[in-house]
């Protein structure tokens, strides 16, 4: 991407044209830490100092590739200078970052991955919880500085946001910005679209695609693809069961009841019946993986061979 930090910084102006916003995501896509610390220095109004503690060679070539002249300690006051700087860190590798009038460390980006646990918990420096589901990863700073509290997910997660007005949650994904000030809801993302619900509060849904957004309500969803930001109701009882363990079906078909189940439990079960539309009503309370199979079968008149790996309805 040409001219990185000049589109960067109308990014974070927001004075960006959709095809420029698409080269941001394409940039925040392959760059997702060096993007978090730019936008957290962009925000941040603190003031920041960088000292060389590398070879003067090093700093050198730093100096060299960032068209600077000085090689003693840069103070950035302006957004625009605060980015060149941060550009100089990542560049050089060799820098480290001293907090002027703070005795604190320099503020670190947390990178949190869950590949096999369900719903890991995590509580944030401000006391807000984050539940991360299997093969997701979330990104956040030690600790909120600025007028943000800004977070990047990948996967599935649920939120718990410890209220203040005065500093917005923001969660950033591929495909939208959720902001709240404090509330409770879902957000699950992929590769093709992200998928917010809520559970109490109001959120607002933001497309990376366009200006447009969304107002979220207890039980409201938004979907944002490259394509669309669509507003609906929730009509999965079970979008949180994957958190809970807590399931009802109400004349659900088998494959729901299927794709529901296996969020929750470690073995899966495969459906490889023909008759996917046989309708299923139950509730379930964190109840056993082989008892729920159990009553498949008799409810259904199925059979389902179990394998060291998974079950298999036939």
């Amino acid at each position: 991407m040409e001219n990185n930090y000049d589109l960067l910084k109308k990014h974070f102006q927001k004075e960006t044209s959709i095809e420029e916003e698409k080269k941001v995501n394409e940039f925040k896509k392959n760059n997702l830490q060096e993007y978090l610390l730019l936008k957290q220095l962009w925000w941040s109004n603190m003031e920041v100092k960088i000292k060389d503690f590398d070879s003067n060679m090093a700093w050198q070539n730093v100096l060299a590739k960032a068209n600077k002249k000085k090689t003693k300690t840069i103070s950035i006051y302006t957004r625009l200078r605060r980015v060149a700087a941060v550009a100089i860190i990542l560049i050089a590798s060799a820098l480290t970052i001293y907090v002027i009038n703070s005795k604190l460390s320099p503020n670190e980006l947390i990178v949190q991955t869950n590949q096999s646990e369900r719903g890991n918990e995590i509580v944030l420096s401000d006391g807000s919880k984050i539940w991360l589901n299997k093969n997701s990863k979330i990104t956040y700073p030690e600790t909120f500085k600025g007028k943000t509290r800004r977070v990047s997910l990948n996967g599935e997660a649920y939120f718990e946001i410890a209220k203040n007005p005065n500093k917005p949650f923001i969660v950033e994904t591929d495909h939208s910005e959720v902001k709240v000030l404090g509330t409770s809801f879902n957000i699950a993302t992929d590769s093709l679209q992200t998928v917010t619900s809520v559970a109490t509060g109001k959120v607002n849904v933001k497309s990376n695609y366009s200006n447009s957004s969304v107002n979220l309500l207890p039980d409201d969803m938004a979907t944002v693809s490259k394509n669309a930001l669509q507003k609906s109701q929730i009509t999965n009882p079970n979008y949180l069961s994957w958190k809970t363990g807590v399931f009802h079906f109400e004349d659900t078909p088998l494959h729901d009841v299927v794709r529901d189940l296996n969020t929750f439990y470690n073995k899966t079960i495969v459906l490889k019946s023909t008759n996917q539309e046989q309708l299923f009503s139950a509730h379930f309370d964190n109840t056993k993986l082989e008892d729920i199979i159990e009553i498949l079968e008799i409810t259904l008149n199925l059979t389902i061979l179990e394998t060291p790996n998974n079950y298999e309805i036939n």
